[in-house]
């Protein structure tokens, strides 16, 4: 007796087929629809599970692979969503947390999730490669993104961008599959190095106000969604905190102190060793963009 169980409606995508129904044009126009709202809310989704990963890295490959899949197939008036079905919330939706002020695990940045990413996303270039894509180009946006130093000109907003070695912005960029670019006066370590490269070809953004660009290059259907991710999380990354309440902060100190060997916390634990430390790996990381 072979009964199986119907796939959940997770996954449910009917394929489609020729249809004589006169209302079949406007039902592909709201599907299409449909499924550009239904992707956002899942890039959505994604960047609130960043902090739980280490602990639902199943859930995370998931929700990744329905990523992939919903931005891969055709607009389809079959397509299945599954809040709409349910009508109810998704659990990751009411699981998440801001970054700014509450207490954040930043191994939910780590390089596992680069690793699931890699694994189940196609690259930019490779979207026109992907079976069943149809006539969706690929667009190139950048945004840019204007840090407040005139209202906080002593607040260290490009170390906090960076993070220690530059991970934290490395993997902001793994995350939302971005570039990201820190530009303008400060951007430069060095100022001494920055005035002599201030007028020089490539260096004119040294003449301007500091602030950030996010490059984005996806299919026309996702390029904003995944725009709009990365500026979210940068926007809260660039609101400064009071230092008592900056969980951001600790916990990039606390990686610095992994990384350099000198963490001391009175339960030691094998995981915190920085030979076996998750932030001892960039494997899959773009380097973080300063300076030109």
């Amino acid at each position: 007796m072979d009964e199986r169980s119907p796939p959940p409606l997770f996954f449910q995508y009917s394929p489609s087929g020729v249809h004589s129904s006169p209302q079949h044009h406007n039902s592909m126009a709201s599907s299409s629809s449909d499924r550009e709202r239904y992707l956002a809310e899942l890039l959505a989704e994604r960047q609130k599970l960043a902090p739980f990963m280490q602990v639902l890295p199943f859930c995370n490959r998931l929700l990744n692979q329905e990523i992939l899949r919903a931005s891969s197939l055709p607009p389809n008036p079959n397509f299945v969503e599954p809040e709409r079905n349910h009508g109810s919330p998704s659990p990751l939706r009411l699981a998440g947390h801001p970054v700014n002020g509450q207490p954040m695990e930043l191994e939910g940045w780590s390089g596992m999730q680069t690793e699931y990413l890699g694994a189940l996303q196609p690259s930019p270039t490779g979207w026109n490669g992907v079976p069943g894509v149809v006539g969706s180009p690929v667009v190139k946006k950048v945004v840019r993104i204007d840090v407040p130093v005139d209202k906080y000109p002593n607040y260290n907003f490009v170390g906090r961008l960076l993070g220690p070695r530059g991970n934290s912005l490395k993997r902001v960029e793994a995350t939302t599959q971005c570039r990201v670019y820190i530009r303008g006066r400060g951007s430069v370590k060095d100022s001494v190095k920055e005035d002599k490269l201030r007028d020089k070809p490539g260096y004119e953004h040294l003449n301007d106000p500091l602030h950030v660009l996010v490059e984005a290059e996806f299919p026309t259907n996702i390029v904003d969604a995944r725009l709009n991710q990365a500026v979210a999380i940068l926007e809260d990354l660039l609101k400064p905190v009071d230092e008592s309440m900056d969980y951001y902060k600790k916990q990039q100190l606390r990686e610095l102190a992994i990384l350099n060997g000198t963490l001391r916390e009175k339960s030691p634990s094998p995981l915190l060793n920085p030979s076996v430390s998750p932030f001892n790996s960039t494997t899959g990381m773009k380097r973080a963009k300063t300076g030109r």
